[in-house]
């Protein structure tokens, strides 16, 4: 207790006073011949890329898989411990990060001791709008499917669930939660089964309790969402034909993003615009002012080099099955581009890392956007260049033909 949780705005100091369900670190580990995949999923908001590639370095040692063949992703609750270290969102708690190594590792060594034959199988689900479109008030833009991969053994079912919504169902509260990703696993574990949630391309997709009253969802809520996911799941899983021997493949590469440097006198003017538009929340003078230095001491490296370079693109393949992982709070509309090409596609956001928002080209016209223009701030210092969209799809799209096939 009294650790800072994470987001909702500058400087809160929201601390956690009481813990309404645990948070964990699941484990699926797939194996085909000679080859292993291991999925792990947090239930917590982000890590910045370097630390999530020790936690990966960490499980590859202990389980002799390469780091290209780990994929580790958070859920993004927002009811959980700062563990991003992001000015002004929440300050990180050192002891609590030095557990999360051996929790990995712990999860990943019982996932493997505890594989065994499997009927594989996989299937797309539409269901009840959990998530909303939070850029444009409504359902536009949205992806309506959650994913499931289930994996069929003789004492129940594995699945591993995949769907696009923030995870601010609970709001602001001072609590600890895994929020909906937690009640869905919840939901399966109460029908004898167990799961895994691999949070989607979910940047501009928040949930209904929002849309209905902000910040205001109850343990009720999660349960309704937790109940509606597990019950499509269960159905996807015995309607969906199974995959005989799918082969597994897993590639990754790094990229570096290009960042749009303003010259360094508008650096002032940047500062007061910002801070004009988010005088509603606490302390966002302090917030201004903190980056207003870091924007003058940063200027000239970054105007010199003007990219966030290491950034984590990952594709795996599981037969038919493919799943693109990036390191962001992704945009759904990346995913629905993607899908036209490879239908039968899992997107993990927040996966490998959390380089920040990755926007879509209609966010980087608005000067007032959120994800464009303002989270840059606390994620990279200085925005994206527009032409993002260009290279994260591209390189994805890349990674994911190389398997071959839809």
């Amino acid at each position: 207790m009294g650790v800072e949780l994470s987001g909702y705005g500058f400087y809160l100091e929201r601390r956690a006073e009481s813990v309404l369900d645990d948070l964990k670190v699941r484990a699926i580990v797939l194996k085909s011949g000679n080859t292993r995949l291991i999925v792990l999923s947090f239930d917590l908001v982000g890590f910045a890329v370097d630390f999530a590639d020790r936690l990966r370095r960490v499980v590859s040692r202990k389980l002799d898989v390469p780091v290209a063949n780990i994929l580790l992703a958070c859920t993004h609750t927002h009811t959980g411990p700062a563990t991003q270290p992001l000015p002004g969102i929440g300050e990180v708690d050192g002891p609590y990060m030095r557990t999360l190594p051996a929790a990995a590792q712990s999860a990943a060594a019982a996932a493997d001791a505890d594989a065994r034959q499997a009927r594989f199988s996989f299937a797309a689900e539409a269901v009840e709008p959990i998530g909303f479109n939070r850029r444009a008030g409504n359902f536009d833009g949205i992806d309506p499917y959650l994913k499931v991969a289930a994996l069929t053994r003789n004492d129940g079912a594995i699945f591993l669930l995949n769907y696009a919504c923030h995870a601010v169902v609970v709001g602001r509260k001072p609590v600890v939660s895994a929020d909906w990703p937690g009640a869905a696993v919840r939901a399966l574990e109460s029908r004898g089964h167990r799961a895994i949630v691999v949070q989607g391309f979910c940047g501009d997709i928040d949930p209904v309790t929002n849309l209905n009253r902000w910040g205001e969802g109850t343990a009720g809520d999660l349960t309704l969402y937790g109940e509606i996911l597990a019950g499509r799941a269960v159905k996807a899983g015995d309607s969906a034909p199974a995959m005989v021997k799918p082969a597994l493949t897993s590639v990754e590469r790094r990229i570096r993003i290009p960042l749009a440097v303003p010259p360094r006198d508008e650096i002032a003017g940047r500062a007061a615009f910002f801070l004009k538009k988010n005088e509603g929340f606490p302390r966002a003078d302090r917030f201004a002012a903190e980056w207003t230095r870091t924007a003058l001491e940063r200027h000239g490296e970054l105007a010199a080099h003007p990219y966030l370079e290491n950034v984590p693109v990952q594709a795996m393949s599981i037969g038919g099955l493919k799943i693109i992982a990036l390191p962001g709070e992704v945009f759904s509309a990346y995913g629905l581009i993607l899908k036209r090409e490879f239908p039968s596609l899992i997107t993990a956001g927040y996966a490998n890392g959390n380089a920040g928002y990755l926007p879509s080209g209609s966010a980087f016209e608005d000067p007032e956007d959120y994800a464009s223009v303002f989270s840059p701030m606390f994620y990279t210092v200085f925005p994206f260049r527009p032409d993002l969209p260009l290279l994260i799809v591209g390189t994805a799209r890349e990674l994911l033909s190389s398997f071959g096939g839809p």
